[in-house]
């Protein structure tokens, strides 16, 4: 399949853009609004990266295997043909 163009990506990075309402007069926020809104955001939860990604060291076990097999494949085709 072609790579898209710039053109088009352009084109499809515009019409996703939301419909932005007519200009209304908006009313000055209090600061204490802003800083109470700033105080619920909580820092991200702690993530256990090993129980998140426990499948990845099995991949990468498989793909090992796999290189060395060819490897191994590669290096025996080498004195067999000459």
């Amino acid at each position: 399949m072609a790579k898209k163009g710039k053109r088009s990506r352009r084109k499809a990075v515009q019409s996703k853009k939301p419909v932005v309402p007519a200009a209304k007069a908006e009313e000055p926020r209090p600061m204490l609004a802003a800083t109470s809104a700033a105080s619920k955001v909580s820092a991200p939860a702690k993530v256990d990266l090993a129980q998140e990604y426990h499948y990845v060291l099995a991949d990468l076990r498989k793909i090992a295997i796999i290189a060395l097999a060819m490897f191994i494949v590669l290096f025996i085709l080498a004195f067999i043909l000459r």
